[in-house]
């Protein structure tokens, strides 16, 4: 008499082990690229921050000077290698000035000044170069359609 075969084989157990073992290292392999981006966006963060920071503290610094050197009647052309603008429209006068965040922003001060204090009309980050965009968009280029045939 032939004995019946009950249950899993040898063949498909190897397969779902292969299997198992080839989900596992695509998940793993996936699971770095993701921690590789998250960690390039956090030093990017990182490094946007510290920069926005140390811009940010320089021109509070800059901004006492002016104020000071206003209320004695002095406009200083630059300070801490910061050029600063004025512009005088009566009684008002409005003080400029950038201070480099990174490569591409700046922080950009405009300042009233009063002899009762200086006010901040504009603090914001802005980019330090004027933004071109690109609206070409190249589907299919005739040209090397012609070189293919």
């Amino acid at each position: 008499m032939k004995q019946k075969v009950r249950g899993i084989g040898v063949g498909t157990i190897s397969l779902i082990m292969i299997f198992s073992v080839l989900c596992l290292t695509i998940f793993a392999m996936l699971t770095l690229s993701t921690s590789n981006a998250e960690k390039a966006l956090a030093d990017r963060t990182s490094s946007f921050v510290k920069g926005y920071y140390e811009a940010d503290s320089k021109a509070t610094k800059i901004r006492a000077q002016i104020y000071e050197s206003y209320t004695q009647g002095v406009f200083p052309a630059s300070i801490d290698g910061v050029d600063i603008t004025y512009e005088h429209s009566g009684d008002i006068t409005v003080a400029g000035y950038y201070c480099k965040v990174n490569d591409v922003q700046d922080l950009r001060v405009k300042l009233r000044l009063e002899q009762t204090g200086s006010y901040v009309l504009e603090w914001k980050t802005a980019y330090s170069e004027d933004w071109a965009y690109d609206d070409s968009l190249s589907v299919w280029d005739p040209d090397i359609f012609e070189l293919l045939f």
